[in-house]
């Protein structure tokens, strides 16, 4: 396998059904950019991609299941709203799975932060205050 440099661009928006497709075909360059294409526009509503992420991440594909948990913190800043609840408890319980816990952290740091400004940002002040190497 050759090795190719990557380079970002912004996914087109996309639909849940058009992520569907792609991830029934196979497509999985395909259904990556439709994932993120249809979290970050918010074209759908916020219930049927957050059904729809928290299936993926049951996917066989690592890559699905770690972007569908950054999808999660996505809906959580572009809709504001989440079955908080549920999806908390999804990643919790992914969070374990090997090579997957740093998508699941940073999903739910996201979902606090989206959700929960206030307090996040008296976690992080608190944080600071304890970290002592960070008063010099």
């Amino acid at each position: 396998m050759r090795h190719t440099h990557h380079v970002f661009h912004n996914p087109p928006s996309a639909t849940p059904a058009a992520v569907r497709a792609a991830v029934d075909r196979g497509e999985l360059f395909s259904a990556l950019d439709a994932m993120v294409g249809a979290a970050l526009y918010g074209d759908g509503d916020w219930k049927e991609l957050q059904e729809l992420y928290l299936e993926l991440l049951d996917h066989e594909d690592c890559q699905v299941k770690a972007l569908a948990a950054t999808c999660l913190g996505h809906l959580a800043r572009v809709y504001g709203q989440l079955d908080e609840p549920r999806v908390v408890a999804a990643l919790h319980h992914v969070r374990s799975v090997p090579n997957f816990g740093g998508a699941a952290a940073t999903a739910l740091e996201d979902i606090e932060l989206f959700l929960h400004p206030r307090r996040a940002r008296w976690r992080e002040r608190l944080w600071r205050a304890l970290r002592p190497w960070t008063w010099i």
